[in-house]
Parts: structure tokens; C-alpha cells; sequence
């Protein structure tokens, strides 16, 4: 089949532009619908998470000048005084065999007597301090300590004595070197 096309050479430029612009508007359109239609899809996943990056945008910036306001002296200070604990506490494993022997000194079930509280200082210096049913109970206890040999000396005040019955007590002394801590 032959096409001619008899009209002005005018008119012709007009039908090839607007068949040009309807090309160009349906594709226009179609692009924009999947752009339209891409956008309301992703909106739900992106918004909240646009929101997410700017609170933890937020967050570093104020983590950044806390970290600046940090006094690293302070923090030097409670690094070694750590490094001082975990010492002693590794000083104390190691002796843990005397203090598990004076723990069950202190703990045996003497009749008459609860020890409530059992201090050694660095000097080996010793506190004991419980209560006793009877005077006799804790006359018992006390010789029972000094014949254990642990203990260099052992001072216990008169008031402890003074009463018949539920003393209070409180015994003062000093370990032997070899059960130092």
C-alpha cells in the first residue's frame, strides 16, 4: 500500500509534532505512573528509617561531647584503684588455703557461740566479734583459739566477761607470720 500525503507542508510539521508530543506524553505519563507507583511503595520503608538515621545521627553527636566532657584522670583513677582490688583479691586466692582453714576455725559449731563478724587487716592484725550464750561458752571459744596456734596473742576486753549470759563479745589479736595475709 502507497501513503501519500497531500496536505500543506505546514500542516504536515504540525501532525509530525503533535504525533512526537503524544509519544513523548504517553511516555511521560507511564514513566511517571511507575515513579508514582516505586515512590508509594518504598515511602513506608524509607520514612522510618530516614527518621532512625537522624535520631542516631542525634545520639553521636551527643555521645561525641560526653566523651569530651569525660575527665580521663577520673577514669585513670578508677582503672588503678580496679588493678588494686583485682591484686589484692589475687593475693588473697593465693592464701586462700590459711583462710579457708581460719574460716573453718571460726565457723565450727562450738556450742554457745555465733561469730558474727571476722576482720584481718593488713598488719594481721585480727577482729572477732559474736555472741555467746554463757560466760563459760566464750572462756571455752577463747581457749580454743589460743591452743589452735594460729594466733600470736589474743586480748579480750573485762566487759566481755562481766555478764552471765548473751555476751556481746569482742576478741582482738594478732595471727602468726605463717598465717598472714
Amino acid at each position: 500500500m502507497l501513503h501519500a500525503n497531500l496536505l500543506p507542508e505546514k500542516e504536515k510539521k504540525s501532525i509530525t509534532l503533535e504525533k512526537s508530543f503524544r509519544i513523548i506524553k504517553f511516555f511521560g505519563i507511564f514513566i511517571s505512573g511507575i515513579l508514582i507507583i516505586g515512590i508509594t511503595l518504598l515511602a513506608p520503608s524509607y520514612l522510618p528509617l530516614y527518621f532512625q538515621n537522624r535520631e542516631f545521627q542525634h545520639l553521636l553527636l551527643v555521645q561525641q561531647e560526653m566523651i569530651k566532657k569525660i575527665d580521663e584522670g577520673k577514669i585513670m583513677s578508677d582503672v588503678l584503684r580496679t588493678q588494686a582490688i583485682i591484686t589484692s583479691l589475687r593475693q588473697t586466692a593465693d592464701n586462700s588455703s590459711s583462710m579457708l582453714d581460719m574460716f573453718n576455725l571460726l565457723t565450727a559449731q562450738y556450742v554457745g557461740i555465733v561469730v558474727s563478724e571476722f576482720t584481718i587487716n593488713e598488719q594481721a592484725g585480727i577482729t572477732i566479734n559474736g555472741n555467746a550464750i554463757t560466760r563459760n561458752d566464750l572462756l571455752a571459744f577463747e581457749q580454743r583459739l589460743r591452743d589452735s596456734s594460729r594466733f600470736q596473742d589474743i586480748a579480750s576486753p573485762l566487759a566481755n566477761i562481766i555478764q552471765e549470759t548473751n555476751i556481746n563479745f569482742n576478741l582482738k589479736g594478732t595471727l602468726k607470720s605463717q598465717f598472714a595475709p
